[in-house]
Parts: C-alpha cells; structure tokens; sequence
C-alpha cells in the first residue's frame, strides 16, 4: 500500500530531520512504502499558484508563439519570472502542442547545490506537483540512472531547485502529465562528464522522448558578478547579439564551439552544463536539425538595465537513434595555408570573444569545420606581438603561452593558449584596446624527443625543452634566429628562464627538442 502525501502550492517541506524522514523520501516498515511527490517551490513567485490564472497565463504564451509545422524532440528554454521570459518559453514549447510522448527527460542547472554531474531526485519521489496537477516520475528510468556514477550528485538539490519546476506548467499545457526523469546537472560538469551522461541518456531515448533542457543566458549586473558591458539603452541588443550567436552553436549542436564560446567569454549562461550534455546526445544520438526561436532580455520588461537577463529558446526538430561513436582522431600533418588561416583567426576571435565578450569564438565555429589538422591532437603556443611604435618602446614579445604536449584537439589548444597568452605573467594583463595593435603568430608543434646534449640541438631548427631540478622552460625554434644568439647564450638564457644560474645547462640539465610550423599575421 503506497501513502501519497500532498503539500500545498506552495509551502515548504515542514522538516527534514531523521524523524520526520517520511518527508523527505521513502522509509520502508514492513510491506508498507511511504511515497513524496515533489510539491512546487515557486508557485505564486515565480509563477501563478492558482490554477485557473495559471493555465490563462501558460496557454496565452503558448498562443502568441508563431505556428510551426513539425514537433520539436528536444527544447531549450528559459525558467525565469513567467513575466520576463514566458513569451520566449511559450515559443520553444508552443510546436510541442498535439505531440505524442511517453517520456519527457527534464535537464537543468543546480542554483543551491555544488557537484559534478547529475543529480537525481530520491527513490522515494512518485512525481513533481504545479497548481495545475501531478506530473508521474518515471521511477524506473530514474533507479536505472541511479546505477551509473555519472548521476550520483545530491538528492536533496531538487527541494529549493525552480530551474524544472518552472518548465512543468508548459509541458502540463502541451503534451499533459507525461512521465518525467528530472535530471539537475552540476557546474563542476566537464564536458568529458557531460558526454558520459550523454551516454547513459541515450538509453532512454525513442521515438516518443522529449529532451528539454532550463536555462537562461547571459546574467549581467552587480548581482550576478558580470559586468562587461555599459549599464545603459545599449546593453539589450549587445546582450541579445551576444545570446544569438551562442544559442547558434546550440542550434548547430556543435557542444564543442557552445562550450568553448561560453567558457573563453566568462559567459554567465547558468544551464550551460546542461546544455552540453543535451548537445552531446544529440550530435551522437540524434538526425535532425536546431532552430533558434526567440532571444530576449528582460530590460524589454522591467526597463531595468542594471540588471538584466537574456532569455533563448531552441527547438530541434528530428528523429533518436543508437549511439554514434566519435571518429578516431586524425594525425597531425604539415597545416595548409588554408588551415594556418584558419587557426590564426581562430585565434584572434578568442582574445576578441575573451577580452569584448562578444561573440567572435562562436561566429568562428559557425564558419569553420572542425577536421583534418584542427581535429588533430597537437602542442601549440599563441604568440602576441606588439608592432609599431609599442614594439620599438616596449619590445616586441606581448605575451606567449602554449602547450608542449598534444592532449588535445589542435582547436582546443589554440582557445587554451590564446586566453592564457592575454594574460602571460610577465607582462600587463591584455587590454581590449591593444587588439588592434598587435599581432598574433602560432607555433604547431612536433612531439619533442630527447637528445643526448647541447651539441644535438641545431638553433633556428629545434625548440627546447630544458628540465633541470624540478625546474624547466622553454623556447621556441624562433627564439635563436630573432634573438641571433650563440647556442651558449641561447640555453643560458634558457636556464635563467628556468629559475636556475646561467650555466645550469652546461650538467645535469635534459634536453627535449621538438620542431615548429610557426605562421603569424602580416604586420
């Protein structure tokens, strides 16, 4: 016999002690189960918490949203105040309206807990309540999640947490009660974590399954500790030019061009965990096509522009399938000019997107592949230079920063080096202002080798790698011929970079050589 227990709209959990622990989950005594349904945290805040107002508000978003001919299998939308964002919510869920599905997996961030990975809700929770009914917990799709570490985060995340909640009255109002898997997704989640999720998600999806992920986008204002931008009449179509451009790596299902785009920007987008794992399941396990629907602000609103908050919605329309594995990686070879092109733009676009945040890293993706040498795993170091007037006063060298090893795709290392270079500890951090004044030069790097002594190292051909003590530096093949130093002056320069006296080098020091294509901007 299952006892179900009920709590008003909006009321709290009375206690979460051991002896009230009927409340919070599921107590066994005998063959009797006691079973929690979810109530609502922000009904009557965040949302209307009578039903009838509710359903009005709900359906007359849903109405005002432009007709669309084929149903969504995956949405992301915002969980805001339903008066700030409502209207974009009600166009990524409107298509969803007449649709068929039998489970609906509920993606979203965690605002009050700190973990990586999901989270699911505790074994005993029967469903998730609104004003406007019960919608069931798929119990067995939770417990097979519930097997896997990728899902082990905390169970009680889900009591405050208004991210899934929010989105429950829509989908009450377009598919119906339909079974839910609630998923929150933590901030520590890589995007290797993200694509294990992924993995295990896609277990769960058919031809019946609605994925929809909660987030909002760019949060800007002292509150939210991200203030790039003039608090002015001009931040609404910068922070709606800014949430276009990454909702469009989203739409493109491209998690690696959305990740990269958020994460060098210092984008405050909450659901972007999330959001990966969803791109992650759908550039393995999906055939079909993102659309962005609605990109918004809530100055429109509140005319508020001290505070404000982007809101996006994205359909993806398309059929599940099995899981598709990642080709393996090419191997690097000599970059064509078209690649060298490439690369440097990419990365000139990251220091744009990192020091404007803009969305120049995300406009680049759009544009550019991701194969052949781009793919390819590769050690690369970003080089800026400063020209001109600045070069003869100050020296040429701005900042560089790299990677010797290749453990990672050539793309991903260029975005690495390029934000590290901007702020190179042995100069200013990068400015803005400064991007029109420098160039950039990108050194690809062979894999190094071990070479008996100095007498093996060739200037202007080899970098070196010098390790001495626990000590070690670097420098790059170019080094010798801008530099037009001896091979002595050349390594005991080397040493002192390393922390160590001049003529450390000249015993017990290694020596790793390594080659370089190295190709700049024209000056």
């Amino acid at each position: 016999m299952i006892a179900r227990l009920r709590f008003g709209s909006a009321g709290p959990i009375p206690c979460l002690g051991s002896v009230c622990a009927v409340f919070a989950g599921v107590l066994m005594f005998g063959h009797v189960a006691y079973a929690e349904v979810r109530p609502p945290a922000v009904a009557g805040a965040f949302y209307p918490g009578k039903p009838e107002q509710l359903e009005r508000e709900v359906q007359g978003y849903l109405r005002a949203a432009p007709p669309s001919a084929r149903t969504p299998a995956a949405v992301i939308a915002p969980h805001a105040g339903y008066v700030f964002s409502g209207a974009t919510a009600g166009k990524a869920f409107a298509a969803l309206a007449g649709g068929t599905f039998t489970r609906v997996i509920l993606l979203g961030p965690s605002h009050h807990a700190g973990f990586g990975g999901g989270a699911l809700p505790a074994a005993g929770v029967t469903a998730f309540s609104t004003p406007l009914g019960e919608m069931p917990v798929d119990t067995a799709a939770v417990a097979k999640l519930a097997r896997f570490p990728e899902f082990s985060g905390p169970t009680g995340a889900h009591a405050p947490e208004h991210c899934l909640e929010v989105e429950l009255p829509f989908l009450q109002a377009t598919v119906g009660n339909v079974p839910i898997v609630p998923i929150l997704v933590g901030h520590a989640t890589d995007r290797d974590a993200a694509a294990a999720m992924a993995r295990r998600l896609a277990e769960l999806v058919g031809p019946t399954t609605l994925v929809v992920v909660s987030s909002d986008f760019t949060h800007h204002g002292a509150p939210y500790g991200y203030r790039p931008f003039p608090t002015d009449r001009t931040i609404g179509p910068r922070l709606i030019a800014l949430g276009r451009s990454t909702a469009a790596r989203a739409a493109a299902i491209d998690p690696r061009g959305f990740l990269q785009q958020v994460e060098a920007s210092g984008d405050t987008v909450c659901g972007a965990r999330p959001i990966v794992v969803l791109l992650e399941l759908l550039a393995h396990s999906f055939q079909g096509t993102g659309t962005v629907v609605d990109v918004t602000t809530s100055a429109e609103v509140s005319g508020d522009y001290s505070q404000v908050v982007a809101y996006v919605g994205v359909d993806f329309v398309g059929s599940w399938g099995p899981w598709r594995e990642d080709p393996a990686a090419p191997r690097p070879s000599e970059l064509s000019h078209a690649e060298q092109k490439a690369v440097l733009a990419l990365a000139r676009a990251t220091l744009g997107t990192h020091l404007n945040h803009d969305g120049q890293l995300a406009d680049w993706f759009g544009a550019n592949p991701v194969q052949g040498n781009l793919a390819a795993p590769s050690g690369v170091f970003v080089t800026i230079n400063n020209r001109g007037v600045k070069a003869k006063k100050e020296g040429r060298l701005r900042g560089c920063i790299g990677t010797m090893e290749a453990r990672e795709p050539l793309v991903d290392a260029i975005v690495d080096a390029a934000v590290s270079a901007a702020h190179d500890p042995r100069f200013p951090e990068l400015d803005p202002s400064e991007l029109p004044e420098v160039t950039l030069e990108v050194s690809v790097l062979s894999p190094m080798h071990v070479v008996p002594g100095p007498d093996d190292i060739v200037l202007g051909k080899h970098g070196v790698f010098l390790t001495k003590g626990g000590r070690r530096a670097v420098f790059l093949p170019q080094v010798a011929t801008e530099t037009k130093w001896d091979l002595a002056t050349f390594l005991s320069n080397l040493s002192m970079k390393a922390g160590l006296s001049p003529d450390a080098w000249k015993s017990g020091a290694t020596f790793e050589v390594f080659t370089a294509q190295v190709f700049g901007e024209e000056e």
